[in-house]
């Protein structure tokens, strides 16, 4: 096996783990109120993540690779490590139902390496960490004025139409499509953005397009791959994080968790278009809170909010923690 080939698979890992964790916040209402049944949930978000990667993935794709090259990862060494670390606790996350920010990971890995060898991004790293304060609270708001005027004025009024349980459905698919196809474009970067600058996709990408009759630039190639390891992940190992995002934080009428995912991707997808890269389980956590705070404080399990939000606070310190520790032991 080539060695670049060794140091893709470190980066497939970590996009299978993005799925693993990352899918809940597609459809992880829908399963949980029952109106979409998992194995359709998880065909959907494959497919349109991999569509969401390969056309809208390459801007964040270049800032994660960018991000990257300024914290002295210019290896296919230092890439291997930095992936493998941020993969592996995120499947941690995943096999313990702790949803949490993969961007997160991934960057506290970044910044751990480049600490370790005395170049560390500060100033980038601080743009990231305020877009992740910013993108829950604004979920959290949407959710909750998308809820709120629902439950005051819609939710009453149709519920007993015939056809709400259909529109519903509807609404939960047509939506669910747009919040995959946002996740995809936002997270294709976390998988394979960090490869752009150490040349791995150069040679692959020419011999593609001697192949094909167009052609295949690195980033494309970047995301297809990003976006491939994304939904082998969701198709394979999902199924715990998506029920406890849609079930353990608050219960959801149908409606409510329609709007949820709604309120998620379009936050999801203004990040991507301006190029950010943001955690997807921030922006749903936010807006099924938002959704929760609609009925009321009591409506919200705060026990599993601490939790989750120890999970974020904790994923990015350990990953960064551990590639501290090994760039400074055998790379410094």
């Amino acid at each position: 096996m080539e060695l670049a080939t060794l140091f893709l698979l470190s980066g497939a890992f970590m996009g299978w783990s993005v799925g693993t964790n990352d899918a809940a916040n597609v459809f992880g209402t829908a399963v949980g109120t029952r109106v979409i049944k998992y194995r359709t949930a998880i065909w959907i978000t494959a497919v349109f993540a991999t569509i969401g990667a390969v056309v809208s993935g390459r801007n964040v794709i270049g800032t994660i690779g960018d991000y990257a090259q300024n914290n002295a990862v210019s290896s296919g060494m230092a890439a291997f490590i930095v992936m493998l670390v941020a993969g592996s606790i995120v499947t941690l996350m995943s096999v313990i139902k702790a949803p949490v920010s993969t961007s997160q990971c991934l960057v506290g890995s970044i910044i751990g390496w480049g600490m370790s060898q005395g170049m560390a991004d500060w100033g980038r790293t601080s743009s990231f960490f305020s877009a992740w304060i910013i993108s829950p609270v604004a979920t959290m708001f949407v959710s909750l004025a998308l809820c709120w005027l629902a439950q005051r004025f819609i939710e009453k009024r149709v519920k007993g139409l015939a056809a709400y349980d259909t529109f519903i459905k509807i609404g939960y698919l047509v939506a669910g499509v747009f919040a995959a196809y946002s996740m995809g474009a936002n997270n294709a970067a976390n998988s394979t953005g960090i490869y752009l600058h150490v040349g791995i996709f150069n040679g692959p990408a020419q011999a593609l397009s001697n192949l094909l009759p167009f052609n295949v630039t690195v980033e494309i190639l970047a995301a297809l791959i990003g976006g491939i390891s994304i939904a082998l992940g969701v198709l394979t190992f999902s199924k715990r994080i998506m029920l406890a995002v849609g079930e353990g934080i608050t219960k959801l009428s149908p409606l409510q968790g329609f709007l949820v995912v709604l309120a998620s991707s379009l936050t999801l997808y203004v990040f991507s278009v301006i190029g950010i890269s943001i955690s997807t389980s921030q922006a749903v956590v936010g807006a099924v809170m938002g959704a929760g705070f609609s009925k009321g404080h009591r409506g919200v399990d705060f026990k599993m909010l601490g939790r989750i939000f120890i999970a974020w606070f904790g994923t990015p310190t350990i990953a960064g923690l551990v590639c501290y520790g090994i760039g400074k032991i055998f790379f410094g």
